[in-house]
């Protein structure tokens, strides 16, 4: 009888007999890894990782050792995560009001003619998206979102040279 050249199908236990069996020492393992703190965060993503894996294991060889290759991933993924967390005495103020400067802007945009003053206003100011734009000024979406385009253009090159 002639071998098929496809992946042969392989008797694995089910997945939460392997968590059943090794969930205490693999969470000692996470505990030596990333501490008490974050032992089991990191030891419920490395569940959640083999569980998603398991079904394209090849051989039911190893596991307890795969499942301790996946929790040590785990933890030094959260580690990495945690190293380009900066912590802070305090969270940072929300800012609650903005600080627009009317003269400033209008400054800027006074060299434009009245429909792109009118469309930047309605855009950066009022923060109204291109179809509202469209409606305040009695034009097409596609019109509006062209004015502004032309009239930021026009201000990066006026301001650029």
């Amino acid at each position: 009888m002639p071998r098929s050249k496809g992946v042969t199908a392989v008797a694995l236990p089910p997945f939460w007999s392997l968590v059943e069996t090794h969930g205490d020492e693999l969470l000692a393992h996470a505990r030596r890894l990333a501490g008490d703190q974050h032992a089991e965060d990191v030891l419920q993503d490395a569940l959640l990782r083999a569980l998603r894996a398991y079904p394209r294991l090849r051989h039911a060889d190893h596991l307890r050792a795969w499942l301790y290759r996946v929790t040590t991933t785990a933890a030094i993924d959260a580690h990495r995560a945690r190293r380009r967390e900066l912590p802070v005495d305090e969270v940072p103020a929300v800012v609650t009001e903005d600080t627009y400067d009317e003269g400033a802007f209008d400054a800027l945009i006074a060299p434009l003619p009245d429909g792109a003053q009118a469309a930047l206003r309605l855009r950066f100011v009022d923060d109204l998206d291109y179809e509202g734009i469209a409606g305040r000024l009695g034009i097409s979406t596609v019109a509006a979102r062209q004015r502004v385009s032309t009239a930021v253009r026009t201000l990066r090159e006026r301001h650029a040279a």
